[in-house]
Protein backbone atom coordinates (compact mmCIF):
# COMPACT_ATOMS: atom_id res chain seq x y z
CA UNK A 1 0.00 0.00 0.00
CA UNK A 2 1.58 3.45 -0.95
CA UNK A 3 1.43 6.68 0.42
CA UNK A 4 0.30 10.05 -1.13
CA UNK A 5 2.52 13.30 -0.82
CA UNK A 6 -0.04 14.29 2.28
CA UNK A 7 0.99 10.88 4.58
CA UNK A 8 -2.41 9.08 3.37
CA UNK A 9 -2.40 5.24 2.54
CA UNK A 10 -3.90 4.38 -0.91
CA UNK A 11 -5.00 1.73 -2.49
CA UNK A 12 -4.41 3.45 -6.11
CA UNK A 13 -1.19 4.27 -7.52
CA UNK A 14 -2.35 7.01 -9.72
CA UNK A 15 -4.29 9.41 -7.09
CA UNK A 16 -4.76 8.75 -3.63
CA UNK A 17 -8.34 7.64 -2.93
CA UNK A 18 -8.80 9.60 0.71
CA UNK A 19 -7.34 13.06 -0.86
CA UNK A 20 -6.98 12.97 -4.24
CA UNK A 21 -3.92 13.80 -4.35
CA UNK A 22 -1.08 13.04 -7.23
CA UNK A 23 0.88 9.73 -6.29
CA UNK A 24 4.49 10.49 -6.16
CA UNK A 25 4.64 14.17 -6.51
CA UNK A 26 5.99 16.62 -4.00
CA UNK A 27 5.18 16.57 -0.48
CA UNK A 28 1.94 18.29 0.29
CA UNK A 29 2.04 20.93 2.79
CA UNK A 30 -0.80 23.06 4.47
CA UNK A 31 -1.24 26.97 3.01
CA UNK A 32 -2.71 29.67 4.80
CA UNK A 33 -6.47 30.02 4.20
CA UNK A 34 -7.08 32.82 1.55
CA UNK A 35 -8.71 35.64 2.62
CA UNK A 36 -12.64 35.87 1.86
CA UNK A 37 -12.61 31.68 2.25
CA UNK A 38 -15.82 30.79 4.12
CA UNK A 39 -15.37 27.81 6.16
CA UNK A 40 -18.02 25.83 7.63
CA UNK A 41 -17.83 25.10 11.02
CA UNK A 42 -16.97 21.26 12.24
CA UNK A 43 -20.36 20.79 14.41
CA UNK A 44 -23.92 21.21 13.24
CA UNK A 45 -25.15 21.69 17.06
CA UNK A 46 -25.24 20.18 20.32
CA UNK A 47 -27.40 17.91 18.84
CA UNK A 48 -25.23 16.05 16.55
CA UNK A 49 -22.13 15.93 18.74
CA UNK A 50 -24.67 14.23 21.84
CA UNK A 51 -26.00 11.71 19.05
CA UNK A 52 -22.70 9.65 19.08
CA UNK A 53 -20.23 8.34 16.14
CA UNK A 54 -22.05 6.31 13.11
CA UNK A 55 -23.15 3.13 14.19
CA UNK A 56 -21.87 1.48 10.89
CA UNK A 57 -18.10 2.93 9.98
CA UNK A 58 -17.48 4.76 13.52
CA UNK A 59 -17.16 7.95 12.02
CA UNK A 60 -17.49 11.41 13.80
CA UNK A 61 -21.44 13.12 13.29
CA UNK A 62 -21.40 16.25 11.69
CA UNK A 63 -25.47 16.75 9.95
CA UNK A 64 -27.60 14.39 9.33
CA UNK A 65 -25.69 11.90 6.26
CA UNK A 66 -22.68 10.50 7.68
CA UNK A 67 -19.92 11.95 5.23
CA UNK A 68 -18.11 8.51 5.20
CA UNK A 69 -20.41 6.01 4.95
CA UNK A 70 -23.83 7.97 3.56
CA UNK A 71 -26.00 6.77 6.77
CA UNK A 72 -28.95 8.42 7.37
CA UNK A 73 -28.90 9.67 10.99
CA UNK A 74 -32.42 11.10 10.90
CA UNK A 75 -34.12 8.23 9.16
CA UNK A 76 -32.90 5.92 11.89
CA UNK A 77 -34.20 8.26 14.05
CA UNK A 78 -37.75 7.56 12.89
CA UNK A 79 -37.68 3.61 12.56
CA UNK A 80 -39.00 1.98 15.09
CA UNK A 81 -36.12 0.69 17.27
CA UNK A 82 -37.28 -3.22 16.84
CA UNK A 83 -36.68 -2.23 12.33
CA UNK A 84 -33.86 -0.32 13.16
CA UNK A 85 -31.95 -3.57 14.87
CA UNK A 86 -33.38 -5.78 12.38
CA UNK A 87 -31.68 -3.66 9.43
CA UNK A 88 -28.49 -3.01 11.45
CA UNK A 89 -27.83 -6.79 11.93
CA UNK A 90 -26.55 -7.29 8.23
CA UNK A 91 -25.55 -4.00 6.91
CA UNK A 92 -23.32 -6.48 4.42
CA UNK A 93 -25.78 -7.43 3.01
CA UNK A 94 -27.07 -4.38 0.95
CA UNK A 95 -24.98 -2.16 -1.23
CA UNK A 96 -26.92 0.78 -0.08
CA UNK A 97 -25.24 2.32 3.02
CA UNK A 98 -28.48 3.85 3.61
CA UNK A 99 -30.99 0.43 3.05
CA UNK A 100 -30.50 -1.27 6.44
CA UNK A 101 -32.31 1.47 7.96
CA UNK A 102 -35.28 1.34 6.48
CA UNK A 103 -35.97 -2.84 7.19
CA UNK A 104 -39.25 -3.59 9.21
CA UNK A 105 -39.65 -5.97 11.99
CA UNK A 106 -40.94 -9.95 11.11
CA UNK A 107 -44.89 -9.73 10.99
CA UNK A 108 -45.42 -6.24 10.35
CA UNK A 109 -48.23 -5.42 8.11
CA UNK A 110 -47.53 -1.65 6.37
CA UNK A 111 -50.49 -2.25 4.18
CA UNK A 112 -53.08 -2.72 7.50
CA UNK A 113 -51.31 0.29 9.02
CA UNK A 114 -52.37 2.92 5.93
CA UNK A 115 -55.63 1.33 5.37
CA UNK A 116 -56.46 1.49 9.03
CA UNK A 117 -54.94 5.17 8.48
CA UNK A 118 -57.22 5.88 5.65
CA UNK A 119 -60.17 4.98 7.21
CA UNK A 120 -59.72 7.28 10.71
CA UNK A 121 -59.24 9.95 8.08
CA UNK A 122 -62.71 9.47 6.20
CA UNK A 123 -64.42 8.89 9.51
CA UNK A 124 -63.19 12.36 10.93
CA UNK A 125 -64.47 13.92 7.91
CA UNK A 126 -61.47 13.98 5.38
CA UNK A 127 -61.77 13.90 2.01
CA UNK A 128 -62.40 10.72 0.07
CA UNK A 129 -58.99 8.44 -1.10
CA UNK A 130 -61.35 7.04 -3.84
CA UNK A 131 -59.58 7.93 -6.80
CA UNK A 132 -60.95 10.93 -9.67
CA UNK A 133 -62.19 8.82 -12.76
CA UNK A 134 -59.75 8.94 -15.98
CA UNK A 135 -60.88 11.43 -18.35
CA UNK A 136 -60.68 10.08 -22.44
CA UNK A 137 -59.02 12.57 -24.20
CA UNK A 138 -60.52 10.25 -27.70
CA UNK A 139 -62.19 12.77 -30.65
CA UNK A 140 -66.26 12.71 -30.02
CA UNK A 141 -68.22 12.40 -32.77
CA UNK A 142 -70.99 15.32 -33.48
CA UNK A 143 -73.78 12.62 -32.73
CA UNK A 144 -71.85 11.32 -29.48
CA UNK A 145 -71.98 15.04 -28.67
CA UNK A 146 -74.95 16.11 -28.57
CA UNK A 147 -76.17 12.88 -27.37
CA UNK A 148 -74.16 13.93 -24.13
CA UNK A 149 -75.34 17.30 -24.04
CA UNK A 150 -78.99 16.19 -23.68
CA UNK A 151 -78.07 13.35 -20.88
CA UNK A 152 -76.66 16.71 -19.20
CA UNK A 153 -80.21 17.82 -18.24
CA UNK A 154 -80.87 17.72 -14.83
CA UNK A 155 -84.44 17.49 -12.73
CA UNK A 156 -85.25 19.98 -10.25
CA UNK A 157 -83.42 20.31 -7.33
CA UNK A 158 -80.16 18.26 -8.80
CA UNK A 159 -76.93 19.46 -9.26
CA UNK A 160 -75.19 19.59 -12.30
CA UNK A 161 -71.50 17.75 -12.83
CA UNK A 162 -68.90 20.34 -13.88
CA UNK A 163 -68.64 19.07 -17.49
CA UNK A 164 -65.20 20.87 -18.20
CA UNK A 165 -61.83 17.93 -18.48
CA UNK A 166 -58.94 17.74 -15.95
CA UNK A 167 -55.68 18.43 -17.55
CA UNK A 168 -53.89 15.42 -17.23
CA UNK A 169 -50.98 15.02 -14.62
CA UNK A 170 -47.41 15.19 -16.88
CA UNK A 171 -43.98 14.11 -15.33
CA UNK A 172 -40.92 15.73 -15.71
CA UNK A 173 -38.75 14.57 -18.38
CA UNK A 174 -35.09 12.16 -17.74
CA UNK A 175 -32.14 13.90 -17.35
CA UNK A 176 -28.43 12.96 -18.25
CA UNK A 177 -25.84 15.09 -16.12
CA UNK A 178 -22.80 16.33 -18.30
CA UNK A 179 -20.20 16.51 -16.12
CA UNK A 180 -17.43 19.26 -17.11
CA UNK A 181 -14.43 21.70 -15.45
CA UNK A 182 -16.04 24.98 -15.88
CA UNK A 183 -13.39 27.40 -16.61
CA UNK A 184 -16.11 30.34 -15.82
CA UNK A 185 -17.12 28.65 -12.83
CA UNK A 186 -13.16 28.82 -11.89
CA UNK A 187 -12.22 31.90 -12.58
CA UNK A 188 -15.29 33.47 -10.49
CA UNK A 189 -13.53 31.32 -7.75
CA UNK A 190 -9.92 32.61 -8.64
CA UNK A 191 -11.25 36.31 -9.01
CA UNK A 192 -13.45 36.30 -5.15
CA UNK A 193 -10.26 34.57 -3.27
CA UNK A 194 -12.08 31.14 -2.44
CA UNK A 195 -8.97 29.26 -3.88
CA UNK A 196 -4.97 30.63 -5.21
CA UNK A 197 -4.56 29.64 -8.65
CA UNK A 198 -0.96 28.55 -8.25
CA UNK A 199 -2.50 25.78 -5.61
CA UNK A 200 -4.74 24.72 -7.76
CA UNK A 201 -4.49 24.79 -11.63
CA UNK A 202 -6.68 24.37 -14.20
CA UNK A 203 -6.69 21.16 -15.41
CA UNK A 204 -4.81 21.30 -19.45
CA UNK A 205 -7.41 18.19 -20.18
CA UNK A 206 -10.76 18.79 -19.15
CA UNK A 207 -12.67 16.03 -20.85
CA UNK A 208 -16.38 16.00 -20.44
CA UNK A 209 -18.44 12.47 -18.88
CA UNK A 210 -22.06 11.65 -19.36
CA UNK A 211 -24.71 10.14 -16.76
CA UNK A 212 -28.04 9.17 -17.17
CA UNK A 213 -30.02 9.76 -13.85
CA UNK A 214 -31.93 6.38 -14.03
CA UNK A 215 -32.73 5.59 -10.31
CA UNK A 216 -34.59 7.76 -7.88
CA UNK A 217 -31.44 8.59 -5.67
CA UNK A 218 -28.61 9.88 -7.45
CA UNK A 219 -25.09 10.40 -5.13
CA UNK A 220 -22.66 12.35 -6.56
CA UNK A 221 -18.71 12.25 -4.91
CA UNK A 222 -15.59 10.33 -5.44
CA UNK A 223 -15.64 6.08 -4.99
CA UNK A 224 -13.42 5.05 -2.10
CA UNK A 225 -12.71 1.15 -2.48
CA UNK A 226 -11.24 1.69 1.29
CA UNK A 227 -13.83 3.80 2.80
CA UNK A 228 -16.82 1.30 0.70
CA UNK A 229 -18.27 4.06 -0.40
CA UNK A 230 -19.89 4.25 -4.06
CA UNK A 231 -21.64 6.71 -6.04
CA UNK A 232 -23.74 6.93 -8.76
CA UNK A 233 -22.06 9.91 -10.41
CA UNK A 234 -18.16 9.20 -9.91
CA UNK A 235 -16.14 12.54 -9.92
CA UNK A 236 -12.84 10.29 -8.67
CA UNK A 237 -11.36 11.27 -12.06
CA UNK A 238 -8.98 12.53 -14.08
CA UNK A 239 -8.86 15.34 -14.23
CA UNK A 240 -9.48 14.79 -10.31
CA UNK A 241 -10.80 17.93 -8.49
CA UNK A 242 -9.63 18.21 -4.77
CA UNK A 243 -12.20 19.66 -3.29
CA UNK A 244 -15.24 17.06 -4.14
CA UNK A 245 -16.12 15.60 -0.68
CA UNK A 246 -16.58 11.07 -1.17
CA UNK A 247 -20.36 11.90 -0.83
CA UNK A 248 -20.77 15.69 -1.72
CA UNK A 249 -24.12 15.70 -2.53
CA UNK A 250 -27.41 14.12 -4.06
CA UNK A 251 -29.96 14.10 -6.62
CA UNK A 252 -33.65 13.15 -5.56
CA UNK A 253 -36.77 12.18 -8.16
CA UNK A 254 -39.78 12.91 -6.67
CA UNK A 255 -43.11 11.20 -7.82
CA UNK A 256 -44.16 13.58 -10.42
CA UNK A 257 -40.51 13.03 -11.96
CA UNK A 258 -38.93 16.24 -11.10
CA UNK A 259 -35.69 16.98 -9.34
CA UNK A 260 -34.76 18.42 -6.16
CA UNK A 261 -30.40 18.81 -4.84
CA UNK A 262 -29.39 17.94 -1.73
CA UNK A 263 -25.48 19.25 -0.59
CA UNK A 264 -24.90 16.35 1.81
CA UNK A 265 -22.76 18.68 4.45
CA UNK A 266 -20.02 18.89 1.88
CA UNK A 267 -16.83 20.73 3.36
CA UNK A 268 -16.78 22.79 0.56
CA UNK A 269 -20.53 23.45 -0.43
CA UNK A 270 -22.39 23.13 -3.52
CA UNK A 271 -23.59 25.76 -5.35
CA UNK A 272 -26.15 26.20 -8.20
CA UNK A 273 -25.74 28.72 -11.32
CA UNK A 274 -22.95 30.41 -10.89
CA UNK A 275 -24.18 31.57 -7.37
CA UNK A 276 -21.54 32.94 -5.18
CA UNK A 277 -23.35 31.57 -1.86
CA UNK A 278 -23.38 27.79 -1.39
CA UNK A 279 -26.74 25.87 -1.05
CA UNK A 280 -27.75 25.24 2.85
CA UNK A 281 -26.79 21.97 3.89
CA UNK A 282 -29.06 19.15 3.77
CA UNK A 283 -32.08 20.67 2.06
CA UNK A 284 -33.73 19.55 -1.45
CA UNK A 285 -33.65 22.32 -3.73
CA UNK A 286 -35.83 22.01 -7.05
CA UNK A 287 -33.32 21.35 -10.06
CA UNK A 288 -34.49 20.91 -13.88
CA UNK A 289 -32.88 20.92 -17.29
CA UNK A 290 -30.44 23.63 -18.04
CA UNK A 291 -29.63 24.17 -14.55
CA UNK A 292 -25.63 24.10 -13.52
CA UNK A 293 -24.41 22.44 -10.20
CA UNK A 294 -21.26 23.62 -8.83
CA UNK A 295 -18.84 21.97 -6.26
CA UNK A 296 -15.71 21.42 -6.09
CA UNK A 297 -12.49 23.85 -7.70
CA UNK A 298 -13.90 23.74 -11.40
CA UNK A 299 -16.11 20.65 -11.78
CA UNK A 300 -19.63 21.79 -12.89
CA UNK A 301 -22.81 19.60 -13.92
CA UNK A 302 -25.21 20.50 -16.51
CA UNK A 303 -28.40 19.31 -16.23
CA UNK A 304 -29.97 18.50 -19.76
CA UNK A 305 -33.04 16.53 -21.11
CA UNK A 306 -32.37 12.48 -22.55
Amino acid sequence: MALCPAGHESQTNDYCDTCGALMGGAPMTPAAEPAGTAVLPEESGAAASAAGPCPHCGAARDGRFCEECGFDFELAELVPPAAASAGAATPEASADPLAATTALPPGYDLDAEFEAAERAFAESGGASATPAPVVSTSPVSPTAASANAGSAETSPGSVAEPSAQQPAETSAPALVALVTADQEYYTAQVERGDIVEAEFPFPRYPGERRFALEADRVRIGRTSASRGIAVEIDLTGPPLDPAVSHLHAQLLRGPDGAWALVDLNSANGTRLNGSADPLPAETEVPVKAGDRIHLGVWTTLVLEEA
